[in-house]
């Protein structure tokens, strides 16, 4: 099948350009073409470009913090560009609005609505859905979808009624968290398969072979922050008090983490990949950063927001360690695992093996008609 792909595949984020590639890949494992449909909506690659338009104390703040740290942050804004021109096969159209696909439709005999918030209506400017990634542009071919996030808990009215008459022509629906096929079945009345994040379709050892490891060859503890360490911060220095390893921070977050020896401001894809991979052990408050220690076999805790705290059934986070019986490595939790507790990796390997495959088998099913 000639597959074509819809997600945010281009913003300097490693999830999000870490998830477009394992959803190409995946698809191309199973032996059908997969072309990343080349869709940037202008609003979203300035806010991935070097210099924020200059209009709040908040652009403002980070263009004056690229300005300190020019070079590193230049070399991450090439490493992002060339992760997606080496690593990515693109349409060989480039649209910038969703009159441009209407107008010009790629020719695909599949469509795959990829994974990340592209369902989330209050992240697009306007605050309505983006037709684009809901697919109104397809003419003929088959509509899928491969772990869209809706991003909220409720979807109220005007916004169920549009999203049901987007989906009514979808062939095979998805979604990557347990409330989000909630959400889509309620709203539907279709079947909605609950399917892992892209970025666990492809192993350990495939995700190794993209990684540029680091300099540094002797052990560190790497930290990634997203929002506010709290509790996985005083995990991280609990662990440097108790190892003697310094701490590296790949920055997440602009705001340098205390007892940082390292900042990383320069990383892309590759090197966030290489990063997780030879580090002795990871804290972390992102889904990602848990998902590639677990990919690499890292020893880590994460953390959940307070909300995720409070409804811990609607965490991606608590949902995925749940599944592959390692939830004690949440920080911040009564059974959360004492700082020197080792991990089965071969116990959560065949736990994961076993969510790969049934993630993997929708996938075919969606793609071939079964």
């Amino acid at each position: 099948m000639h597959t074509g792909l819809i997600t945010f595949h281009f913003a300097h984020h490693y999830g999000a350009q870490l998830q477009a590639y394992a959803t190409m890949r995946a698809i191309q494992e199973l032996g059908h073409d997969c072309q990343v449909i080349d869709f940037r909506l202008p609003h979203t690659t300035q806010s991935s470009a070097l210099f924020k338009k200059p209009d709040s104390v908040r652009a403002l703040a980070s263009n004056a913090h690229t300005a300190l740290h020019y070079g590193a942050m230049k070399r991450r804004y090439d490493r992002f560009e060339a992760f997606v021109a080496e690593q990515m096969d693109l349409s060989s159209k480039r649209y910038t609005s969703d009159e441009e696909l209407r107008r010009e439709p790629p020719a695909y005999d599949v469509y795959v609505a990829g994974s990340d918030q592209i369902w989330n209506p209050y992240i697009y400017a306007d605050k309505q859905f983006e037709p684009a990634f809901l697919l109104d542009f397809v003419r003929e071919g088959r509509k899928i979808a491969y772990a869209p996030s809706l991003g909220v808990s409720s979807l109220p009215q005007p916004y169920d009624g549009q999203l049901r008459d987007h989906l009514a022509s979808f062939s095979a629906l998805s979604a990557r968290e347990s409330r989000g096929k909630e959400l889509l079945e309620s709203i539907t009345g279709k079947e909605v398969r609950l399917v892992l994040d892209p970025t666990l379709l492809l192993t350990g050892e495939q995700w190794g072979e993209l990684a540029a490891a680091p300099a540094r060859k002797q052990p560190y503890i790497l930290c990634y922050f997203i929002s506010d360490p709290g509790e996985v911060g005083q995990r991280a220095q609990e662990l440097h008090q108790r190892t003697g390893w310094p701490i590296v921070q790949l920055a997440g977050i602009r705001r340098a983490l205390p007892g940082a020896e390292t900042v990383v401001f320069d990383a892309g894809p590759r090197e966030f990949l290489g990063l997780f991979q030879n580090a002795a052990c990871v804290c972390t408050n992102s889904f990602h950063g848990s998902v590639f220690s677990l990919q690499f076999d890292r020893p880590f805790f994460t953390a959940m927001s307070p909300k995720e705290k409070a409804e811990p059934a609607y965490s991606r986070i608590y949902s995925l360690l749940s599944r592959l019986g390692c939830a004690d490595r949440i920080v911040g939790m009564p059974d959360t695992a004492a700082a020197e507790a080792e991990m089965d990796y071969d116990a959560i390997h065949r736990k994961l093996a076993e969510a790969r495959a049934e993630s993997a088998e929708y996938l075919r099913g969606a793609i071939e008609g079964d």
